[in-house]
């Protein structure tokens, strides 16, 4: 009878599972990497949209913003904030004027259907306009103090989207 020799029989080559544990860590950290990076986020996106502003003086006193391009706009998921030394105000058609009887965002087109579009007018109006005192007055019913800018004066504004709480877009202007 003839014996045969014993090979020796590894069930893995060493490089081999080298490779597979550079892969398994480079899978581990493009998976960290995504979520770090907000791959997987389920925050919403920001509508873009432009406007341009046009404050009026006269009248029941307004600040239109025209919606010169981008996405359409629900006039219910827009916040308007003004600034004006070191104060602001935050409106939207939800809130309760104390003057007149008008929602503090509305909209003016063709078809005042809710939806701010490309050409459609989003106009915000004022509680009080004080040609003799020359100032704009907001009294939110739900406010403590009003909130009060003179004409001429330089203030800030920013769009808001109301479920992501960001700024659509933010500028200044002079009410005159």
């Amino acid at each position: 009878m003839r014996k045969i020799a014993a090979i020796p029989e590894d069930a893995v080559s060493p490089v081999i599972g080298v490779m597979l544990m550079i892969v398994v860590t480079i899978i581990i950290a493009a998976v960290v990497s995504g979520f770090a990076g907000g791959m997987s986020s389920t925050e919403s996106k920001v509508p873009n949209a432009a406007f341009t502003v046009d404050p009026d003086l006269d009248g029941n006193g307004t600040i239109m913003f025209k919606h010169t391009g981008g996405d359409e706009l629900l006039i219910d998921e827009v916040l308007v904030q003004l600034e004006y030394d070191d104060k602001s105000i935050t409106l939207s058609n939800l809130d309760n004027m104390t003057g007149p009887d008008y929602d503090y965002l509305t909209e003016m087109g063709g078809d005042a259907d809710g939806f701010i579009t490309g050409g459609d007018r989003m106009v915000l109006t004022c509680d009080d306009n004080d040609a003799s005192n020359k100032t704009f007055t907001f009294r939110p019913e739900t406010a403590a103090v009003s909130f009060t800018i003179p004409y001429y004066a330089h203030v800030g504004y920013m769009i808001l989207d109301k479920e992501s709480a960001k700024a659509i877009q933010t500028g200044e202007f002079v009410l005159r």
